[in-house]
């Protein structure tokens, strides 16, 4: 069974476009390179409420949430996620 940061993952490789050579890590900045766009956050928003089995509050979304899956994982998903699976 995949684990919701592998879930994540997918998702961000299924969509990303020109990305490095070195390929995707947990931190290639996403919006920043150009690898997802704008138009991708309420699709990826949606994905993170359906992984955590809870709403994200929109009011409290900062500037930087979405920078990497790192980001992402650590902000929106449980501790134990991002403690124990994130990689570089």
């Amino acid at each position: 069974m995949s684990s919701d940061l592998d879930l994540l993952r997918d998702w961000v490789a299924a969509k990303a476009k020109n990305l490095p050579e070195e390929g995707l890590t947990d931190d290639t900045p996403l919006l920043e390179g150009r690898h997802l766009t704008s138009l991708h956050i309420p699709e990826l928003l949606l994905l993170v409420e359906r992984l955590r089995h809870s709403p994200v509050d929109v009011d409290s979304l900062r500037p930087g949430d979405f920078h990497s899956i790192r980001t992402i994982a650590t902000r929106f998903l449980t501790p134990s996620t991002a403690d124990s699976e994130l990689r570089r």
